[in-house]
């Protein structure tokens, strides 16, 4: 199930080389490709983009702590990557992450706060809306597509939900809010998920370790 999993990102992250491959890799070029995508294909780029920063974020989290727990221990031999922890991390960020921060931002600066005029109420209100509605949903969702991939279930995403939803929404409404303010005000509507995957990628790194600890009994 992993390899296959795997090959089946392998092939999307493909899709988005292409381009680069044509026209030769530069920093400059790359950006420009990039930012024609999210123009193009907003939703498969975002989606993408989210599935690298999840994975970038976990293999992190995982040499970061490997690297704690070795200086701990005197002998052992260096903790092994757990690539099916990571692949799972990245594919939630494929198929829930980005998808869901699109069509969020889409609803939060339309319908939703399009009507205010004065921008700093406008910022405030964006800023509230996605503490109070936003950050539980995603919360939840990564939650539940994790313990989906896991194998346990709508049972291990109940569980899961009741156990560390509450803690991780605190934490998301301490590391949020100053990032949205700048990300809401000055950053360009199609640049506002990119900017939010960056960050993400210390947000993600915590989310994936409250995921992978053990439920006290």
């Amino acid at each position: 199930r992993s390899t296959s999993l795997l090959l089946l990102s392998a092939l999307c992250w493909a899709q988005m080389a292409v381009p680069f491959c044509v026209h030769g890799f530069s920093a400059k070029v790359a950006f420009g490709i990039y930012t024609k995508l999210l123009i193009e294909k907003p939703l498969l780029t975002k989606s993408l983009t989210s599935f690298g920063t999840n994975a970038f974020s976990d293999i992190l989290c995982q040499k970061l702590i490997a690297e704690s727990n070795t200086a701990m221990e005197e002998a052992g031999a260096p903790a092994k990557l757990d690539n099916e922890r990571l692949l799972h991390a990245a594919v939630t960020g494929m198929v829930w992450s980005g998808p869901i921060t699109h069509y969020w931002y889409k609803l939060l600066f339309g319908k939703m706060t399009k009507s205010i005029k004065d921008p700093v109420l406008g910022l405030i209100v964006q800023i509230f809306l996605d503490a109070i509605i936003f950050s539980p949903v995603t919360v939840s969702g990564y939650l539940s597509v994790r313990s989906l991939l896991e194998g346990s279930g709508f049972a291990g995403a109940k569980e899961k939900c009741s156990t560390k939803l509450f803690g991780a929404v605190k934490g998301a409404w301490k590391f949020w809010p100053a990032i949205n303010a700048i990300n809401f005000s000055i950053v360009p509507m199609h640049f506002r998920v990119l900017y939010m995957n960056v960050m993400s990628v210390f947000w993600s790194g915590y989310l994936t370790q409250v995921n992978s600890k053990k439920v006290a009994n």
